[in-house]
């Protein structure tokens, strides 16, 4: 769960007073991650369902050899399913020293903000506060900032923990390649 945090503190803000996101968007909503995180963008690919997975976990991936964790936002955030079309994107992130992907309907921008731009999440009930680290305040929008930390619950990371293990200690259960 996210928690109150001064905005001096957490891994979104820097040094300067400003803050870097990678925006997207999950129907109209807008979201934003610390670029920090972001390992890279790439288009949606073939995904490869692993049996025993948290219901969050769409599969797994194989990006230039290395089997990433899907996470499907949609459902974490208990938005309804939507036909994934070209814009649909796997936003790569690194959590510590795991690396798992993110879709996302569309990755829209790479923006700065001024950290006063920022409040905590629990400034606005918008349903998903437990998996916000912050609310940005734009000119004319808000932005809810995903703490990458509150994804999965400690439970469902227990779990992932395992089956990628098993995953990487059997080699002739690869995912399909990454274009």
């Amino acid at each position: 769960m996210a928690t109150d945090m001064g905005w001096h503190d957490t891994q979104t803000a820097s040094s300067n007073g400003h803050v870097q996101l990678v925006t997207f968007k999950l129907d109209d909503q807008e979201y934003g991650l610390s670029i920090k995180n972001v390992v890279e963008v790439v288009r949606m690919v073939a995904i490869t369902r692993i049996p025993r997975a948290p219901d969050v976990v769409e599969g797994v991936i194989n990006l230039r050899g290395r089997v990433v964790p899907v996470i499907n936002l949609r459902k974490r955030f208990g938005a309804p399913p939507k036909h994934r079309d070209l814009d649909t994107r796997l936003l790569v992130a690194r959590i510590d020293e795991r690396v798992i992907a993110l879709i996302v309907d569309v990755v829209s921008e790479v923006l700065k903000l001024d950290s006063d731009s920022l409040d905590a999440s629990d400034a606005v009930a918008t349903g998903v506060t437990e998996y916000l680290a912050a609310i940005g305040k734009l000119r004319d929008r808000l932005l809810l900032i995903v703490d990458l930390d509150a994804i999965l619950s400690f439970e469902e990371e227990r779990q992932l923990a395992g089956l990628m293990e098993e995953l990487e200690r059997k080699p002739e259960l690869e995912a399909a390649p990454a274009s």
